[in-house]
């Protein structure tokens, strides 16, 4: 098990650059071949341990969003179209090409999002619980409405293996700063519609590198028949689970999400 570095030991290694206006922080790791890494609900901090594994083959850029951790929220964002404009720019600033695109749970519906508008700097992508597409309908909630829930419910319907609750009393000013920044950047961009773009469904046709889709077997927040809808849109797409992981598998299992992203790649590229 990979052991998850302290916030304050992981922001040693961030970087910022200013771009089309906004100070983005990012951290960079690894050597090999490039990984865009686009974090969860919970910010870049909470896939440490999943970042630092794939840096043992991959360089990984791996951003906060704009408005998440200590990346700028520019007036004019309100969406997570405004999200993947901005990515393609970083791509093109940081002149990445022949890119292994990851995305978990919201960063994997903002790598779906950059894909549909233009997929030529990568290579492949793997989308982990991608949210995005309808989350409910008049019959059902498909997907958990984590904004009803309260910190102790959403933290279990998130991950398989229980988490520990960290007493709030017990953070640092900069923990719980970046705590309330990512709840209120994700409220920003998901509120409404919930975690949905009602165009997303229908430009899914538009993705043409090949995409593994991958679930938590065990998810509460999005079933993994959720994930239909992601591998009949994308043409070249292909479904796998992860036994005995929920919602955050980049906490759950990230050696088994690695070993899957890691092989995804190395099939695509033969």
């Amino acid at each position: 098990m990979s052991k998850v570095p302290s916030l304050e030991d992981y922001l040693k290694d961030a970087k910022t650059l200013e771009l089309d206006g906004v100070s983005l922080e990012y951290f960079v790791k690894g050597e090999g071949p490039a990984l865009l890494y686009l974090h969860g609900m919970d910010g870049v901090e909470g896939s440490a341990a999943l970042i630092d594994i794939l840096a043992q083959k991959f360089t990984v850029y791996a951003p906060s969003h704009p408005g998440f951790g200590a990346s700028d929220l520019p007036r004019h964002f309100s969406t997570v179209d405004d999200l993947s404009y901005f990515y393609l720019d970083l791509m093109e600033h940081l002149d990445l090409n022949d890119v292994t695109l990851v995305g978990f749970s919201f960063g994997g519906w903002v790598a779906a999002e950059i894909l549909v508008k233009d997929g030529s700097r990568f290579s492949n992508a793997v989308l982990g619980a991608p949210l995005g597409l309808r989350t409910a309908n008049r019959r059902e909630q498909i997907v958990t409405d984590i904004f009803m829930l309260d910190r102790k419910d959403a933290e279990e319907r998130m991950q398989f293996k229980s988490p520990a609750l960290t007493d709030v009393s017990e953070l640092s000013e900069e923990e719980l700063g970046r705590k309330a920044r990512n709840a209120e950047a994700l409220t920003l961009y998901g509120w409404s519609p919930y975690l949905y773009n009602p165009k997303l469904e229908q430009r899914l046709h538009r993705i043409k590198v090949s995409t593994l889709v991958l679930w938590g077997e065990e998810d509460r927040i999005a079933p993994t028949t959720y994930g239909d809808g992601f591998v009949t849109g994308i043409k070249n797409a292909s479904f796998e689970t992860i036994p005995s992981c929920g919602h955050r598998i980049y906490t759950d299992s990230p050696e088994a999400a690695a070993d899957r992203i890691t092989k995804f790649k190395n099939a695509a590229a033969s």
